[in-house]
């Protein structure tokens, strides 16, 4: 045990702007632990450390310092990165994202976490409550290393009058892929029913069973991938080809958006021509919050489709 007091003192304690001697070390072990460790033993582990388990660990004049293996450790910066993507995600609950920036926290000197000490994410309420997401992404995992189907519930809001309530449906389906868009987890698999590639979202399902029965392989990992390339805001529906063509301004939004590999062609006056598959009802809705940038070439139902919503919003 003593060795691995030593270590976490050092995580703890050390870096190369803060080195630590061999009786500070003993200080801080009496105190986080309770326990007693001889100046002796300490450099004999510490070199131990270092010459049979490859720690980085430098010695000075006044003391110790180690240094984080960037191959199985997180560095600080990666450690940030973690931290304020779950406190910003929409795809799990706040007890959940706290329980993890702690974990993170614990992994960090205690200079790091220093900064954190007044570390608040500030965003509107739109997180999910379904306790259940890290379970579902572990079940599917395992169903989709199992090659089987899974059941679950469905959930989606709905309005009672002026109370907000939710309905639930039961779904059977061979799972594909896992994917994260737009804040969110995405189940990518054929629904049981329709025979067709859909999406689920992860925070919406609960009590997943794993099935006995073997998935459908009706679909090939390239049908997958290009459904999950085409399918714009995780909106389910077949995939049609669009042709729009668009502001200079919009450029960056468009590849970002549908991909690099879509075929484009620079058109005069600034413009540039856009042609993909995509999933209509999707489309839609990006073209109307782009429709002062965006003009639809074809399909021509999807022209006219948007033409009525306009008027009908006028």
């Amino acid at each position: 045990m003593d060795v691995l007091y030593i270590l976490n003192i050092l995580k703890k304690y050390s870096d190369e702007d803060h080195i630590i001697s061999s009786h500070k070390i003993e200080e801080l072990i009496n105190e986080e632990y309770k326990e007693k460790v001889s100046y002796k033993t300490i450099q004999r582990y510490i070199d131990n450390l270092i010459n049979k388990f490859n720690y980085d660990i430098t010695k000075t004049p006044r003391g110790y310092y180690i240094t984080k293996d960037p191959s199985v450790e997180f560095e600080d910066g990666e450690l940030s990165a973690i931290i304020n993507t779950f406190a910003y995600s929409n795809f799990i609950p706040d007890k959940m994202s706290n329980e993890i920036i702690n974990k993170c926290l614990n992994m960090m000197s205690i200079y790091e976490q220093d900064k954190y000490k007044n570390y608040k994410a500030i965003m509107k309420n739109t997180k999910t409550d379904n306790l259940e997401i890290i379970k579902n992404i572990e079940d599917i995992n395992e169903a989709i290393y199992k090659q089987r189907k899974i059941k679950f519930d469905y959930s989606k809001y709905i309005l009672i009058e002026k109370r907000l309530d939710k309905s639930t449906r039961v779904c059977v389906v061979s799972p594909y892929k896992l994917i994260y868009a737009l804040q969110k987890f995405y189940l990518i698999c054929m629904d049981e029913k329709t025979k067709k590639l859909c999406q689920f979202r992860l925070d919406k399902m609960n009590d997943i069973e794993i099935s006995k029965y073997k998935i459908n392989n009706k679909f090939s990992e390239g049908d997958i991938e290009f459904y999950i390339k085409s399918n714009v805001n995780m909106i389910s529906g077949d995939l049609e080809k669009v042709e729009i063509e668009c502001d200079n301004s919009i450029l960056d939004m468009v590849v970002e958006t549908y991909g690099k590999d879509i075929q484009l062609q620079e058109l005069p006056n600034n413009k540039f021509y856009a042609k993909f598959y995509t999933t209509l009802k999707g489309f839609k809705y990006w073209c109307l919050r782009n429709y002062d940038t965006v003009k639809v070439v074809s399909p021509k139902k999807l022209l006219d489709d948007m033409k009525e919503m306009i008027k009908e919003s006028e």
